[in-house]
């Protein structure tokens, strides 16, 4: 089977187009000097189901407020719920971040049900706009509601502890679990579960002047909690921080941009997508092994690596080193084969381990993880332009070798360059080529000649008539 080289050119240049085209147009985050003198705060959405990626992009989101200095975070919230295991990091996340969080349940008709309301309740600051609802926790296994109090009272006393440590209502925080309770902005102000109603980004700000976040010892539990307290309030309670909210209306807002390698994130995590990778990579690896050469090898590997991410199984991290490696493999295994569906497989692992690639860490500053991401990506650009230099060139001397191919000659005809006794030249297609006479004859100089067989590189020819 052929392969038509601009195809492939034409496949490659899209699988190096496709991220510049779906990353969202987004500024660096890394601000030397806050546009407003009262600071910075960060703003970022969870919207839609709350999954493993949420929690990466989470952990992202917190990070840039750090390294930018911003006074809060801002997380938009409208949810109908989500994984079990991604909600409870996100919660360890929001208790351990140094900038303070403000779960906002926002615009008008968003929900924050089930998941949305632990996060809710693990904020330092809860926040809804009119028209919002929170509630409705009971535990859901298999689409359906689960009712064995283990896991019931598991989860309850999970969002008690948290409404706990942020001097929120522990007895409604219960019920979210045990009643489906739900609540609109004014009941849940009221029953002490949140403390602002605002509808809209400047509004809730302006509503947090003149508040103070304190960190303090509640003397009934005995335990460490947030409150949020007017500022002539503050030092009642004897806090061990506090984190004063003046000014904060006049903040610059960073609005996090989501980039592409969540939303890719968002389709792998789903378990249908998943799973059905997972067959896929299964089955192409079977195929692959019984019929190598086609691709059904490569096309399962990168399905297979890519379930994994999916499935949990690996990390971030772990599945892009993985995608380098198999993709560095293919491209020279391509060197020594020569086919081309194997380079096009190894530059789409270059360029999908370059969009997951190190998110955002404690460890670096968002500025190097994009000048990271970038240098990779131009990596796999280079790449991308060598192998389809050398697919071009393999093709161009493919077809010049199979043009000259001596039993392509067979049934063509030529002129004798010098007289056959039974060996001499002849002439085929302008090029000169050994010759013996079939049935060792004679055939005169300049005489028509027909190639019958064909010897190693010796044409056998006849006299044509």
């Amino acid at each position: 089977m052929r392969v038509n080289c601009g195809t492939i050119l034409l496949t490659l240049i899209v699988l190096l187009l496709l991220p510049a085209i779906l990353h969202p147009a987004c500024s660096s985050y890394g601000v030397d000097a806050s546009p407003s003198p009262e600071g910075t705060v960060m703003v970022a959405e969870i919207k839609g189901e709350i999954t493993r990626s949420t929690a990466y992009m989470v952990q992202e989101v917190l990070t840039v407020a750090l390294q930018t200095g911003s006074r809060l975070v801002v997380f938009y919230v409208n949810t109908p719920g989500g994984e079990l295991g991604a909600v409870n990091e996100i919660m360890n996340l929001f208790e351990l971040s140094v900038v303070p969080v403000c779960v906002f349940v926002s615009p008008s008709g968003s929900t924050a049900w089930s998941g949305g309301t632990y996060l809710l309740m693990a904020s330092h600051i809860a926040a809804m706009s009119s028209g919002t609802i929170i509630g409705s926790c009971q535990p859901v296994m298999g689409g359906q509601p689960v009712y064995d109090a283990k896991y019931v009272n598991a989860m309850a006393a999970l969002m008690m502890a948290h409404a706990r440590l942020h001097s929120r209502n522990e007895t409604v925080a219960g019920q979210f679990v045990y009643l489906n309770l739900n609540l609109l902005p004014e009941q849940a102000r009221d029953s002490g579960v949140v403390e602002v109603v605002a509808n809209s980004l400047p509004e809730l700000l302006s509503k947090l002047e003149g508040k103070t976040l304190i960190q303090y010892v509640n003397n009934e539990t005995g335990t460490v909690a947030w409150r949020l307290v007017d500022d002539a309030d503050a030092e009642r309670y004897n806090p061990v921080r506090k984190i004063p909210l003046s000014g904060v209306s006049g903040a610059y807002p960073l609005f996090y941009q989501k980039p592409v390698k969540y939303y890719v994130l968002d389709f792998l995590v789903n378990p249908y997508v998943a799973y059905s990778l997972l067959m896929l990579g299964l089955f192409g690896l079977i195929i692959g092994i019984k019929t190598p050469g086609y691709g059904a090898e490569v096309g399962g590997s990168i399905s297979l690596l890519l379930s994994l991410l999916g499935l949990g199984v690996l990390g971030l991290n772990v599945a892009a080193l993985l995608l380098f490696a198999l993709g560095f493999t293919l491209l020279l295994l391509e060197i020594k084969t020569g086919t081309t569906v194997l380079a096009v497989g190894g530059i789409t692992c270059l360029v999908l381990g370059s969009l997951i690639v190190v998110p955002a860490g404690w460890l670096f500053t968002s500025t190097f993880v994009e000048s990271l991401r970038t240098l990779l990506l131009t990596i796999s650009g280079l790449l991308a332009a060598f192998f389809a230099l050398i697919i071009y060139k393999v093709g161009k001397v493919q077809r010049l070798k199979s043009k000259l191919e001596p039993e392509t000659l067979i049934g063509e005809t030529g002129t004798a360059k010098t007289t056959l006794n039974p060996k001499g030249q002849v002439l085929v297609k302008g090029e000169v080529w050994s010759a013996r006479s079939a049935g060792n004859t004679t055939i005169p100089e300049g005489s028509r000649v027909k190639i019958v067989k064909v010897t190693g590189l010796t044409l056998i020819v006849e006299e044509a008539e």
